[in-house]
């Protein structure tokens, strides 16, 4: 089918990739037992709940519900399309994959490809602009900021002539379709009926993705009057909150952390200074799927102005970097200087001084509280401390914390035994605040019951079964006079019980290898089922057990669906079973 690989050719993938190293480069796995397990990359969590089964190519996060073959977690971990997804692993494999033909323009790859080239060939035009007549006063603007030649050439920066459509012209010249054009965000439709550029008279910044794409630009205005950004909308291509400006250049460095920053010209001004490992939003407010970008087990280093935007920016930035698999490093800038002015003013070397120095986001936060309050006023000294407190309740690390606390003790000559009694309160209402939270989570995440199982105890308790019996053929014909599609709940789970029963009257023992051939491309549908968390010593009895459950649950279900339709002959009826049952 046009647009669409192949199963051999995406089976080729997937046999020259392996999940567990493709997924260690977004989170830390830990080996457990015949499987590996970390805290999920798809939802912030304290206690590992992502597992993977590296025999059957799976995960499943018993937290979130996220799961699948290798393509749905790419998928999830980059923000992808399935085919863009197989690509990116086929070309980090070695595998070579056609281009996908596209059928009549309908096609979404075909199209992305055409805007990526066509994105390359406006770079172009920037660039050749810029080293025009009329970009005299954007080259005279890049050196005033100090930036040489090579680094304007490395990050293919540009400029945007002040005319109202020498881009569109010089686009549609080499036929590309002006729907196409306007598609990209390249040029914009008026009110009146008029085509014409979006970026005119700024120098020009490209937008790479993390696979080295060009999906869009940013132009900045070199005085004047007007906004001092213009950037390109999303697009097909462009997802503003899930990519940042020089990520695909950060990925090369050798430095092992990142550095975020506010602005593009910090990011080249940091790169220029060989400081390579810089990163900053796309026009946006952090989101958390930028977040999750940079975390997977790195250090990252928060370096935002210090006006109180830039707080507000870096106060945000903690929050969804909490919970995250990184750890998170602030640095301080003197004198309220950016990190641009400071490079340029001062050097790389001075900078790389500024990395070693700086702080937690505790010791940041309580640097904040210092300078906020006056210490020598009872009363905002104890609201200091009731803030210090719930901060410091917060710390997992009873080393770390005693730490603070006694470092605030002496900052402010309240005692370590009344701050610390504080610490204590503050963590007793931070613990039923968590417990509150999480209950309120479990309600919330609960599925209808027609798309699936809705109880956690009777949903775990089939999963494990079917688990245990896709498994193992042998155990199947042990207990399968005890087992009937009534016990599974409709939807997937009763799908897969047919599918295995079926597998073993056609005689096969293998029902695991024949349910991921039947449910290739819904591997997430069933990764919850063939992901074990445990191996238990008795099969046999682990399965009696679930079906003890499974019944329980049912018979639960019926006493209240009894209850509630007044049927008394019934409930009478069922409550006799369920004392007969001990329950």
């Amino acid at each position: 089918m046009a647009g669409r690989y192949t199963d051999e050719q995406i089976d080729e993938v997937r046999n020259a990739v392996d999940l567990v190293e493709i997924a260690s480069r977004y989170v830390r796995l830990k080996k457990s037992g015949s499987g590996y397990v970390g805290c999920c990359p798809f939802h912030k969590e304290k206690t590992p709940s992502f597992h993977i089964d590296p025999d059957k190519q799976l995960y499943h996060c018993f937290g979130c519900g996220a799961g699948g073959s290798v393509f749905q977690f790419v998928m999830s971990a980059e923000g992808l399309d399935f085919p863009d997804a197989v690509k990116l692993l086929a070309d980090s494999a070695g595998v070579r994959l056609p281009d996908l033909a596209g059928d009549g323009g309908e096609d979404r790859y075909r199209r992305k490809r055409d805007i990526y080239a066509m994105n390359k060939d406006a770079a172009r035009y920037f660039r050749d602009c810029l080293f025009s007549d009329e970009g005299a006063e954007a080259r005279a603007y890049f050196q005033r900021r100090g930036l040489t030649s090579k680094t304007v050439a490395s990050f293919g920066l540009g400029y945007s002539p002040k005319g109202w459509d020498g881009l569109l012209r010089h686009l549609a010249g080499k036929g590309y379709p002006r729907d196409m054009i306007a598609e990209a965000g390249l040029c914009v439709h008026s009110d009146r009926g008029h085509t014409f550029d979006r970026f005119r008279g700024r120098v020009m910044f490209p937008i790479f993705d993390v696979r080295g794409n060009l999906i869009g630009f940013a132009g900045r205005i070199m005085g004047g009057e007007g906004a001092k950004y213009v950037n390109s909308p999303e697009s097909i291509v462009y997802d503003k909150g899930k990519n940042l400006f020089a990520l695909n250049l950060a990925r090369k460095s050798r430095r092992g952390y990142y550095i975020l920053v506010e602005g593009y010209m910090d990011v080249i001004s940091l790169h220029q200074a060989g400081i390579d490992c810089a990163v900053a939003g796309c026009g946006t407010a952090l989101t958390e799927a930028q977040a999750r970008l940079l975390a997977r087990g790195n250090t990252v280093y928060l370096c935002y102005d210090m006006d109180e935007a830039g707080k507000k920016a870096r106060d945000r930035a903690f929050e969804i970097f909490k919970g995250l698999d990184a750890r998170l490093r602030v640095i301080t800038i003197p004198d309220g200087k950016d990190a641009d002015e400071f490079v340029r003013k001062y050097g790389g070397g001075e900078f790389e001084k500024l990395l070693s120095g700086a702080s937690s986001v505790t010791g940041n936060r309580v640097d904040d509280l210092l300078a906020r309050y006056d210490t020598d006023d009872v009363s905002q000294k104890v609201e200091l401390i009731n803030e210090a407190a719930a901060l410091f309740a917060g710390i997992q690390n009873a080393v770390e914390r005693e730490a603070y606390i006694r470092d605030l003790s002496a900052k402010t000559g309240i005692s370590f035994e009344a701050i610390a009694s504080e610490v204590r309160k503050a963590g007793g209402r931070l613990r039923k605040k968590e417990v509150a939270d999480d209950v309120r989570k479990s309600v919330s995440t609960l599925r209808p019951a027609r798309e699936g199982p809705s109880g956690g105890r009777r949903e775990s308790a089939e999963r494990r079964l079917l688990g245990l019996i896709g498994a193992d053929a042998a155990l199947y014909a042990k207990i399968a006079d005890n087992l009937r599609e009534e016990l599974f709940s409709e939807g997937i789970h009763r799908d897969i019980f047919r599918k295995i029963v079926e597998i073993y009257k056609d005689g096969s023992d293998d029902a695991e290898r024949r349910l991921l051939e039947a449910y290739r491309g819904r591997e997430d549908e069933l990764a919850a089922v063939l992901v074990k968390t445990d191996d238990p010593q008795s099969a046999a009895k682990a399965a009696g057990d679930y079906i003890n459950v499974i019944e329980d649950e049912i018979l639960k279900e019926r006493i209240s669906g009894a209850e509630k339709a007044g049927d008394l002959a019934l409930l009478a009826e069922l409550l006799k079973n369920n004392r007969k049952a001990g329950m």
